[in-house]
């Protein structure tokens, strides 16, 4: 049915596995670079898997021959691609950074299940609209005030309990 998304990997189970592995590799990583200093573990993970994720967006579109849409130039493709890696960065930063600073378990948890719905939107192909904008605009600020809030609230929690220090 026009305006209706498929996915691109021929089956949603394959679509729902494939992002739910790259999920669990940010998540993986996540911890992985707990030892670090804090703002440099949210670095270190923030921009691989902010520049991963646009890739494969990139890779999506280019793969299926899904026409770009016209964003009146390269210029507006730029800022919309900054604002989405703006997004992912902080989003996936600040998961990293919860978790080596407090080791907060939200922070894994949300590197989770950031990557693994972003992926899955990008993903899939078709509609109306390109996912790109329909992802900065919409997913990315509620993944990441979803990020915050589950990341605040765990950290006020242990806070409240005596387990972290401001």
């Amino acid at each position: 049915m026009p305006g209706e998304p498929w996915p691109v990997l021929g089956s949603t189970a394959a679509t729902v596995a494939v992002a739910a592995a790259a999920g669990v590799v940010a998540a993986l990583a996540t911890v992985r670079a707990a030892d670090r200093p804090p703002r440099r573990a949210a670095v270190l993970v923030g921009v691989p898997v902010a520049a991963a994720s646009l890739l494969l967006w990139w890779a999506v579109n280019y793969w299926t021959a899904y026409p770009f849409p016209d964003y009146g130039g390269l210029h507006v493709l730029g800022g919309w691609l900054a604002l989405a890696f703006g997004l992912l960065l902080a989003q996936i930063g600040l998961a990293a950074y919860a978790f080596a600073r407090w080791r907060l378990v939200a922070g894994p948890v949300a590197a989770f299940a950031v990557v693994a719905l972003t992926w899955f939107s990008f993903l899939r192909v078709g509609g109306e609209t390109d996912v790109l904008w329909v992802w900065a605009l919409v997913y990315g600020p509620v993944l990441l005030a979803a990020t915050a809030l589950t990341v605040g609230i765990e950290y006020g929690a242990r806070r409240a309990a005596g387990d972290v220090a401001a």
